[in-house]
């Protein structure tokens, strides 16, 4: 685009100066004053208006030339390319949860994954359920691996640092309006990472809430069985109520 503008000042300039020096040789001789005796003097007020005329065109020219001067500038790009997708940062940190074996929000198969680690009230064994002891583990695990990706975001923070001072850069040194939009689409491109670091944490703390609240509950429903199942040896004939830890009233 500089090329092409820079080409079309220059066309233009070559136009204009062949055009005044056709003008010039065109234009009818000066006038003279002849007196007697056959002498010619020659009329220097002529010579003034024409070095007058000159002079308005010569600055019409150098205004002109002003003028396309400022529409190369504001026309230059240059600001862009700073930018970098997060996408596999993103998809990082939400697989070092997984890696520390929990039980992630990436998991494709999350949702029988979590029935199966946390079934709730099961009078029978359900296929796959682990212990308890390996739902606890699975819930530090997790715990873990949502403390490991917070600080995989905190270790980013020194990269994030050099690309703002980069369109810090850019921003002091823009030479023309397009620069200056560039690098205000570059900023405005940064803050959307921003919002979806933010999401990819409250993310990461909701699966980690989850699945301790999952853990709790599970571990008190199991407790509640089993108090179901030594109250049922020591009365076979009552029956038990694990959802408020009393017996149900007798039906004999």
């Amino acid at each position: 685009m500089k090329t092409t503008i820079q080409n079309r000042v220059g066309w233009f300039l070559f136009v204009w100066f062949v055009a005044s020096l056709f003008e010039g040789l065109a234009a009818p001789l000066p006038a003279r004053a002849q007196f007697g005796g056959g002498t010619i003097v020659f009329d220097p007020s002529v010579y003034a208006r024409q070095l007058a005329q000159l002079q308005q065109e010569t600055a019409a020219v150098r205004n002109l030339a002003s003028q396309l001067q400022y529409i190369v500038k504001n026309t230059t790009g240059g600001g862009a390319g700073v930018w970098q997708s997060n996408q596999n940062l993103l998809a990082n940190l939400g697989g070092l949860i997984s890696e520390q074996e929990g039980l992630s929000y990436t998991f494709q198969g999350l949702s029988q994954q979590f029935q199966q680690l946390y079934p709730g009230y099961q009078v029978t064994s359900t296929p796959g359920a682990q212990s308890p002891q390996a739902m606890t583990t699975t819930t530090l695990n997790t715990l873990n691996g949502a403390l490991a990706s917070a600080q995989a975001q905190a270790q980013n923070f020194q990269a994030e640092q050099a690309t703002l001072q980069q369109l810090e850069a850019k921003n002091q040194t823009a030479i023309g309006n397009l620069q200056a939009i560039q690098v205000s689409n570059e900023l405005a491109l940064a803050q959307v990472q921003q919002i979806q670091m933010l999401r990819q944490l409250v993310m990461a703390q909701v699966n980690s809430q989850n699945v301790a609240a999952a853990n709790q509950v599970n571990a008190q429903v199991q407790s509640n069985l089993a108090a179901q199942a030594i109250f049922s040896q020591q009365y076979p004939g009552d029956s038990f109520n694990p959802t408020n830890n009393a017996p149900a009233p007798s039906q004999h």
